[in-house]
């Protein structure tokens, strides 16, 4: 029953994989029709560019979950689910764990600190936890820590990746599942959300699970560089002369916005690497770094659903 299992799981991953790749073509279209409108038409080339740039982006995330998909269809260990929890999910969810009781100790909640393993744990703990799952546990990478549940009787068996860092880890083994450091985790300090892509970006200071203040900054990004066009080097040059006015036009909103909210303690940030990098030079925060889509005309909903979002895995 496990192999029929584990074929149904494989064969939803493939069916996954397809679904991107279908979609990485269709985006690729989109893209080649966008390149011939802004040779073609002048008058539209700004807001043809933000299409290609958006475009773009999509492109380069399904690739990347594509790829991530196609690794999770290796033969070995591996996850029943893999996906991201929204706010109110997770709070059914940890309802339902916080509900859990069992007759005897048989219940295994570990939190492991953003920069520790399952070395951490205690041996008289780990002995409980088969080899398989440990396998997988470590597997994950997170910047935030990794608060894991798992019972002996092999019913649950769950890792989720906090919004914000664990500063300590922990553990126990219990007739209940302890949620509450996690539920905590998730009220997290004052922080700055930066979510940037090419001509697009925004900045917004978060506190209880809210944006106390926020703002879209935008600028002219130029696009590809086509055949016919400036030679490659004076196109890259121009390309790079936008990319600096446009992280300086950022870093001006910024500067009085961080100067009214002094107490914030960390950085959530999403998008281009070397945007984010250019925006928070001179700054030393904890950095968080988080896949976020572009900003939909200026959605912050979207924004806040996406920071608050929790990955969770089932093995």
């Amino acid at each position: 029953m496990f192999d029929l299992f584990k074929k149904d799981e494989l064969d939803a991953l493939k069916a996954r994989i397809a679904e991107i790749e279908k979609e990485n073509r269709r985006l690729s279209l989109l893209l080649e029709k966008k390149d011939e409108k802004t040779k073609k038409t002048v008058a539209t080339k700004q807001e043809a560019d933000r299409e290609l740039n958006e475009a773009r982006a999509k492109i380069s995330s399904l690739t990347n979950e594509m790829q991530k998909l196609k690794k999770e269809t290796f033969t070995g260990p591996n996850y029943r689910f893999s996906e991201s929890l929204s706010r109110n999910r997770l709070d059914e969810v940890l309802f339902l764990l916080g509900s859990v009781q069992s007759r005897t100790s048989t219940l295994i909640t570990v939190y492991l600190a953003w920069n520790d393993d399952l070395k951490s744990v205690s041996p008289d703990i780990l002995t409980h936890i088969d080899s398989n799952t440990q396998y997988l546990i470590e597997k994950i990478e997170s910047p935030t820590g990794k608060a894991i549940f798992y019972d002996t009787n092999q019913i649950v068996k769950l890792v989720m990746l906090p919004v914000f860092p664990l500063s300590h880890t922990g553990y126990s083994f219990n007739r209940r599942f302890d949620i509450e450091p996690l539920e905590k985790s998730l009220r997290g300090d004052k922080t700055l959300v930066i979510d940037t892509h090419a001509g697009e970006t925004f900045i917004g200071i978060m506190e209880a699970d809210t944006f106390v203040e926020h703002e879209v900054v935008r600028s002219s990004v130029m696009g590809k560089h086509s055949k016919g066009g400036w030679s490659q080097k004076r196109f890259q040059s121009l390309v790079e002369e936008d990319v600096k006015h446009h992280a300086d036009k950022v870093r001006a909103a910024l500067y009085p916005m961080i100067g009214k909210h002094k107490d914030t303690q960390q950085v959530i940030a999403g998008g281009e690497g070397k945007l984010i990098k250019m925006i928070l030079e001179g700054y030393d925060y904890p950095v968080i770094i988080k896949s976020m889509d572009a900003i939909g005309k200026g959605n912050v909903d979207q924004v806040l659903r996406e920071v608050m979002s929790v990955r969770w895995y089932g093995i």
